[in-house]
């Protein structure tokens, strides 16, 4: 990837405030809500599934401390693009933006969709036949929003991030006082279920709620005093979200028998409100958790479809000349944001949430350890590049990090192994298009990333399409029930 020059025109604006709120802000989301069940299926019992938070949370701050010294070395915005092409080159970051693509952009969108329709069917008494319609719906909305401007989605993103710190405090405050005292922690006596999964698909399962913590390092070129800022938003952000989580789990355990709590999966948080504050407070609460999810939802599809914007650019990837075109009207990715919807939606209705949420982590996690491999590599390589902070702890934290990546990769392949290879070969099936592509285009001045005038304005064919989606499903939803 060529240096642009316009990188150094790049205000550096965030101070740890700034940096410590995009942690906690990205980062404190969905998972909250929807992965203590799965947690707690996996684990067994109340200690093992605490302790899975616990150890999710430390691998991701010594993942985040690890990645933290590529991001000061290399203060470019992009990330762990950039980072995988300065120590391995053009090849492995491709593959990086290739899995982002087909994999872990629509499993996790995907998954985020599942948990809506799964809270918004509950709420409204709604028959899970509908539950693709809903899906269809609000992944509609979310692609028009886009398509009209990206400030009207900073809008939305705004109104969700505020709004989801108020089920968030109203289940972790009220569980913890008024919970039935279900739970009995740190004793033999403490229920539990039978379990047949390795621990590390628990530590899998929590790292989706932590997720988020890399977009930080990805953005340290805006960072005033990377060197300082950085190691603190990563490290105090993610003890805050360690507590956060904890408190909620043992919030949620309080209410809940183990059984009871496994089996309600999804629902769980949406029945423990009603419980706590009867069916009118419960579906307020219940809706806070909608629009939080509504939030994370636009997020992932505001950030990762310019990721796959920047692969149609590149021109290494199947219709790159469509992907890498922007919207005239909205000056938005509105082709690489319909393709991401389109996709997210196709595998929101071929796998469970959970399944895919541990898909994406997997595949992303992929990508992880060899990042945490890589500032080692990077010790030897740019010897001589100047290091305004170095890994705390250097090789233990670094050595964490690669150990708790491996940890759970292996989880993930032995608990599912299907799903594991499958997501390694769809990775690995963007090499040989990177070597069509790159012979293909060696010779040629590619010419791609236009801005493209409508005839018929993008926002209303997106609208008018999700309509008649919607109501073909809510057809066939229909005839299922009759």
């Amino acid at each position: 990837m060529s240096e642009h020059n316009l990188e150094n025109n790049l205000r550096k604006d965030l101070g740890l405030v700034s940096a410590l709120s995009l942690v906690v802000g990205m980062v404190l989301g969905a998972g909250a809500f929807m992965k203590p069940p799965a947690v707690l299926e996996v684990a067994g019992d109340y200690n093992f599934a605490l302790l899975a938070w616990i150890i999710g949370g430390i691998f991701s701050i010594c993942g985040g401390l690890t990645l933290c010294e590529l991001g000061v070395m290399f203060p470019k915005t992009g990330g762990m693009l950039v980072y995988l092409e300065k120590i391995y080159g053009a090849k492995v970051s491709h593959l990086y933006g290739w899995m982002i693509t087909v994999l872990f952009a629509p499993s996790l969108v995907g998954a985020l969709v599942g948990y809506f329709s799964s809270v918004f069917c509950l709420l409204f008494g709604i028959n899970d036949a509908y539950r693709m319609a809903v899906s269809a719906g609000v992944l509609g909305l979310i692609a028009c929003i886009n398509s009209i401007g990206v400030k009207q989605a900073g809008y939305l993103q705004t109104i969700a991030t505020c709004c989801k710190l108020v089920p968030i405090l109203l289940l972790a405050i009220f569980g913890l006082w008024k919970g039935n005292g279900q739970v009995a922690l740190f004793s033999a006596s403490g229920q539990g279920i039978e379990t047949y999964a390795p621990f590390a698909v628990a530590i899998l399962a929590t790292l989706f709620a932590y997720d988020g913590w890399a977009q930080v390092a990805s953005v340290a070129g805006e960072i005033r005093n990377p060197s300082k800022v950085l190691p603190k938003a990563i490290i105090l952000g993610i003890i805050f979200l360690v507590i956060v989580y904890a408190c909620i789990n043992i919030a949620l355990f309080k209410i809940f028998p183990v059984q009871e709590m496994v089996t309600l999966g999804h629902d769980a948080s949406a029945v423990a409100s009603q419980r706590m504050f009867g069916h009118l407070g419960g579906n307020l609460v219940a809706v806070g958790i909608m629009v939080s999810i509504l939030g994370g939802i636009n997020g992932y599809i505001m950030t990762l479809s310019r990721t796959i914007f920047s692969m149609g650019e590149r021109g290494t990837i199947i219709g790159a000349k469509f992907l890498s075109t922007i919207d005239d009207d909205s000056r938005s990715p509105v082709n690489a944001i319909i393709i991401l919807v389109v996709f997210s939606f196709l595998y929101s209705t071929l796998l469970d949430a959970d399944r895919l949420s541990e898909i994406s982590m997997f595949s992303i996690w992929v990508f992880y350890l060899l990042t945490f491999i890589g500032v080692i590599i990077a010790r030897k390589k740019f010897a001589d590049t100047p290091r305004p902070y170095k890994v705390i702890g250097y090789p233990v934290i670094p050595m964490v990090a690669i150990l708790g990546a491996g940890y759970v990769i292996y989880g993930m392949l032995v608990h599912q192994t299907v799903n594991g290879i499958a997501s390694i070969v769809l990775t690995l099936i963007g090499l040989p298009l990177y070597y069509y592509f790159d012979n293909k285009n060696k010779h040629i001045e590619l010419s791609l990333g236009e801005v493209k005038k409508y005839q018929f304005k993008t926002k209303y064919m997106i609208a008018i399409s999700s309509i008649i989606i919607v109501l073909g499903l809510i057809a066939y939803g229909y005839f299922i029930i009759k």
